[in-house]
């Protein structure tokens, strides 16, 4: 070949290789899946997205669901406990049939909360949760529904400022109680509207001995909201509610010091900070006391 053709053929073997790069690369990129944010904080969700082909992820002893979502690609949530221990882990996420599984590095990042001292009356601090509330409840965390009824962003169930934030740990009179704020506390005045952050399915809707006037909404593939110390209800069991329909109304009922919405989102059955999922303006102080 004469180097004139040479020099003709080297452009087209050129633009032949990167469309051969292009093209096996491409597929290849395509199942990749992705797990948002890489570095998390105690008490926050990963977001995993994924090919059809990947069902379900897992990080150290917890797993979630990938669900199938109408633009043909899985999406689930998993849930970083206040209570995981911080550091550099594997996110394993499985392949359906005899495909290997792909592995992301998660970072869980140390996170500090702060303590807070609630002053409570003697009677108020004896209500205690019956067996039977205690069961409602840990069925409500545990059963997954499979229909998504919820979208980004979520809705701010009042829009009174932070009291109490997520992840505090609390005091009941001075006294160490060694448990954590499992949600935030929103000023809100006594018969002010409490709105559905998304929708859902109301699982319950009825008056606890701690928790007060309360709702619970199923909104799908592993994502829950909890609505407590309401003053009067408006919905019932198995109604749907849209995003900022009412649940009820505020007010101080249950194990409450005054009028306040305390409301809590579960993921997959383990309590998550609201604040990753709603923009919340915390009131001056509000890490140290109600």
């Amino acid at each position: 070949m004469s180097s004139f053709a040479i020099d003709r053929a080297r452009p087209m073997l050129a633009t032949g290789l990167f469309s051969a790069v292009l093209f096996f690369a491409a597929p290849l990129h395509a199942q990749q899946c992705t797990v948002m944010p890489a570095q998390v904080k105690l008490g926050e969700t990963l977001r995993i997205t994924c090919p059809a082909e990947f069902p379900s992820a897992k990080l150290n002893e917890r797993s979630a669901q990938l669900y199938l979502q109408p633009d043909g690609k899985r999406f689930g949530l998993l849930p970083i406990s206040v209570k995981d221990t911080p550091g550099t882990f594997s996110l394993a996420i499985s392949r359906s049939g005899s495909g290997a599984p792909q592995t992301l590095r998660v970072v869980i990042r140390k996170t500090i909360f702060p303590s807070q001292n609630v002053k409570l009356a003697p009677e108020i601090e004896a209500l205690h949760s019956t067996p039977e509330e205690m069961a409602l409840l840990t069925t409500f965390r545990d059963n997954i529904s499979e229909t998504r009824s919820w979208a980004d962003p979520l809705e701010a169930p009042v829009s009174g400022c932070m009291t109490s934030p997520f992840g505090v740990r609390r005091l009941h009179n001075g006294k160490p109680t060694g448990d954590y704020h499992g949600g935030v506390d929103q000023r809100t005045p006594e018969g002010e509207a409490i709105r559905a952050v998304a929708g859902g399915t109301i699982t319950f809707a009825k008056q606890f001995n701690v928790l007060g006037n309360a709702v619970g909404i199923d909104h799908g593939q592993g994502l829950e909201s909890m609505y407590l110390h309401m003053s009067r209800l408006v919905v019932a069991p198995g109604a749907t509610v849209q995003r900022g329909e009412i649940l009820g109304y505020a007010g101080s009922t249950g194990r409450s010091t005054g009028p306040h919405l305390h409301w809590v989102l579960y993921v997959n059955g383990v309590n998550v900070n609201p604040a990753q999922w709603v923009k919340l303006q915390p009131c001056s102080g509000a890490a140290k006391k109600r």
